[in-house]
C-alpha cells in the first residue's frame, strides 16, 4: 500500500508539474506576443514620426522656396520702380532743359 501511495503521490506530482510547465510555457508564449505587438507598435510609431518628419522637411523646403520667389520678385519690383522713377526725373530734367533752352532761343531772337 505504501509503494502504491508513493506512486500516485508521484503520478500526481507529474501531472502538477506538467499542468505548471504547460502555465510557464503559455505565460512565456503571452509574453513574446505582447513583446512582439509592442515591439510593433513602436516600430509604427517610429515610421509615423519619420514620415511626419519628412513631411515638414517638404513642407519647409516649399515654403523656403516660395519665400525666396517672394524675396526675388519684392527685389525685381523695388528695382523696376526705381528706374521707373529715374526715367521719370530723367524726363522732367530733360523736359525743363528743352523750356530752358525754348526761353533762351526767344531771349535770343527777342534780343
Amino acid at each position: 500500500q505504501h509503494d502504491e501511495d508513493k506512486a500516485s503521490a508521484a503520478m500526481a506530482f507529474d501531472v502538477k508539474l506538467e499542468r505548471v510547465n504547460a502555465e510557464l510555457r503559455c505565460q512565456v508564449a503571452m509574453n513574446v506576443d505582447r513583446k512582439l505587438v509592442e515591439m510593433e507598435r513602436q516600430k509604427q510609431d517610429d515610421e509615423d514620426k519619420a514620415s511626419a518628419a519628412m513631411a515638414v522637411d517638404v513642407k519647409l523646403e516649399r515654403i523656403s522656396g516660395e519665400f525666396l520667389r517672394c524675396l526675388v520678385a519684392m527685389n525685381v519690383e523695388r528695382k523696376l520702380a526705381e528706374i521707373e522713377r529715374q526715367n521719370k526725373d530723367d524726363e522732367d530734367k530733360a523736359s525743363a532743359a528743352m523750356a530752358v533752352d525754348n526761353k533762351l532761343e526767344r531771349v535770343t531772337a527777342e534780343l
